[in-house]
């Protein structure tokens, strides 16, 4: 699939941060009656909505994600809702990857998504002007950042008029391995530390 086909969700303070929440990637699933359903365009908002935010606590993307953003293990509906607000969601990889949890994408889908994330950021009113990137396997293997690199995890896309957008790479939320997978108290101190500090909007 050529284009960005996912709609990001737009948090209502997200124009006060401008940072955005990547996730790598969304599968298709069986309904009642045993169709398969494909995620459509506005999956990232009724995904997050429904299991990052209603239904808190069933999912091992949101649950982590949500104990992170909200500093605490067991937030409320209320307490999730105000923390998503402030940012931006979208999906990596476009479309769907097949049936089920563990479908993984193509390299054909792998291929086309930085280019297309590239075009989406350039495109948002307003740009963010950093990404929180959830998964090293995307990270360290399919997105390339043109711009200045603080460190393994820390680096920046260059846009097309020079504008810099930072990215923090972390685990996935579904990565538990000890010592290097997703610990939510950790990951939720290095968002925070990550949005408050003033990085360069250009390079010097």
């Amino acid at each position: 699939m050529s284009g960005s086909y996912f709609v990001p969700r737009i948090g209502r303070k997200y124009n006060t941060t401008k940072v955005l929440i990547l996730s790598e990637s969304a599968y298709s699933w069986l309904d009642e009656d045993g169709e398969v359903v494909d995620p459509g365009p506005s999956h990232p908002t009724e995904n997050l909505n429904f299991w990052g935010i209603e239904h808190f606590g069933k999912r091992v993307y949101y649950t982590p994600m949500g104990q992170a953003l909200c500093g605490k293990k067991s937030p409320s509906r209320d307490e999730l809702e105000q923390a998503w607000d402030e940012y931006a969601y979208t999906i990596f990889v476009q479309g769907t990857v097949g049936l089920g949890a563990k479908s993984r994408p193509t390299k054909e889908q792998w291929l086309e998504a930085e280019p297309n994330l590239i075009s989406l950021i350039e495109k948002m009113t307003p740009r963010p002007l950093k990404i929180i990137v959830t998964g090293k396997t995307m990270w360290n293997n399919h997105m390339k950042c043109t711009g200045p690199h603080l460190c393994d995890d820390i680096q920046a896309y260059k846009l097309s008029d020079g504008t810099l957008v930072w990215c923090l790479a972390l685990p996935h939320p579904a990565n538990r391995e000890a010592g290097v997978g997703f610990q939510w108290e950790w990951v939720g101190q290095h968002i925070r530390t990550f949005r408050s500090f003033d990085f360069p909007l250009r390079d010097t």
